[in-house]
């Protein structure tokens, strides 16, 4: 499994079981100079070599690869609930392995750090625990990052690129993202909605189903706005058959295929989480400006954080310093999702563009504090309740983020409103619950003395 982190301050629930004594030998780190404790190996964990290299990304060029996606029909009703058809049919066969990625908001009771006007010192036995607690049960790899009043602290990577030949993971690799790829879309529509180019309650449904090849689209459709897509309420069921069975080449046939059909329920009513509602926000963003969706994101998230390498991959796709996640032959999730979780980065990246969010971080600020706010209300509900804002999982308080989930893939970042920001990406199939690598980083933060427990 491969697991990359960045942390900037956060807590998760706690973790009793799932961790054993077994670690690697050393990981990759680039806060300090003191080497993991040697152990030997058990027969769930390997022996990794250590690496150094700069922590600067490389920015890499896209690359094409073929598409191999399934030729799979698609049921008569994909925007349903996820009724699938019986067990021996090609559409259950299909979808093993894939969750819902269905956001939870119930963090453990946020930890005091450490004096923050020191520097802490206890990043060996931070990574230590990382590694005996994720390099299990099919993993291969993991990277960190903390981030501390917006700057970046610590990184380590522990683990290994790909398999063979056997290849260290470094801190500036990237993984997949997932989900966190919603906050990049959410952002970069935010921008659009600030400059004047839309409005946050402006009808567009008609406007994106043009831009998606569609002469028509249901009344109900055209009634759903940029505020519906962000926060979740435009309708869409769960559409997973075309996401991850086949059922879809790309995010643009994605949304063709949700924008020609009713929606499950009126734009403005039920929040339900869906893939479909970021896909569609990143075809908006593409029919609202011109520019392909990737490079809007750059132009108003990335570039301006200084950050380069982050990038939409293909699910079979791996360049240079990208982690390999293990996939099953046929699929082309990557591709159909799109703005809704197609993104590969760094945890540090994941921690830059959470910390430019927060107003009371140095340095350059993705949007005004009340667009901020408005991201960090939950629907259907009031600030600092639990719940989906725009684009972010709020957790209470002032804790925000977001987690991602797919094949192979965990991935989540936090920013827990002390001024610490962190964030971990998975590479392998453990934790099953994305949610507890919250409890796994709070558990590291004892381990290495961050937190009063």
């Amino acid at each position: 499994m491969l697991v990359a982190v960045a942390v900037a301050c956060g807590g998760p629930d706690p973790v009793s079981t799932g961790i054993g004594a077994d670690a690697p030998e050393h990981s990759s780190v680039d806060s300090s100079t003191t080497e993991l404790p040697a152990t030997t190996p058990s027969p769930t964990t390997t022996a990794r070599p250590t690496t150094t290299s700069s922590i600067e990304p490389v920015e890499q060029p896209g690359v094409r690869v073929p598409s191999t996606t399934q030729e799979l029909s698609i049921p008569d009703d994909p925007s349903s609930a996820n009724p699938l058809p019986e067990s021996d049919s090609p559409y259950q066969a299909a979808l093993v392995g894939f969750g819902d990625d269905e956001p939870t908001f119930d963090p453990e009771p946020l930890q005091p750090f450490v004096d923050l006007t020191e520097l802490p010192t206890g990043w060996a036995a931070f990574d230590f625990f990382l590694a005996d607690a994720l390099l299990r049960n099919g993993n291969t790899a993991a990277s960190v990052a903390v981030s501390i009043g917006g700057e970046i602290v610590h990184r380590a990577a522990i683990g290994e690129r790909a398999p063979l030949p056997v290849d260290a993971a470094e801190p500036q690799d990237r993984f997949r993202i997932a989900s966190i790829s919603k906050t990049l879309t959410a952002i970069t529509l935010l921008g659009l909605v600030e400059d004047g180019i839309v409005g946050l309650d402006e009808p567009i449904g008609r406007r994106v189903a043009e831009h998606v090849g569609l002469t028509s689209s249901p009344a109900s459709i055209e009634a759903i706005t940029p505020r519906h897509l962000l926060n979740h309420t435009a309708g869409f069921g769960k559409y997973r058959t075309v996401f991850f069975g086949g059922g879809a080449d790309d995010c643009t046939d994605a949304a063709r295929i949700g924008l020609d059909r009713s929606p499950s329920s009126n734009p403005g009513g039920t929040y339900r989480y869906s893939n479909m509602n970021y896909c569609v926000a990143g075809e908006l963003i593409e029919a609202l400006t011109g520019n392909d969706y990737d490079d809007e994101v750059y132009a108003r998230v990335l570039t301006p954080l200084g950050i380069s390498g982050p990038r939409l991959a293909a699910t079979f796709d791996p360049g240079p310093d990208e982690i390999l996640h293990p996939t099953t032959l046929g699929r082309n999730y990557m591709e159909t999702l799109g703005g809704a979780g197609g993104w590969i980065a760094t945890p540090a990246d994941l921690v830059a563009v959470l910390d430019a969010l927060d107003p009371s971080t140095t340095g350059h600020t993705l949007l005004t504090p009340e667009t901020l706010e408005m991201m960090k209300t939950p629907v259907n509900g009031q600030r600092g309740q639990r719940g989906y804002g725009l684009g972010l999982l709020l957790y209470g308080g002032d804790r925000y983020g977001h987690t991602g989930t797919i094949e192979a893939t965990h991935a989540m970042a936090m920013n827990r409103g002390d001024g610490v920001t962190w964030a971990i990406t998975v590479s392998g199939p453990y934790p099953d619950d994305t949610p507890r690598l919250e409890s796994i980083i709070n558990r590291a933060f004892e381990a290495g003395g961050f937190v009063t427990t």
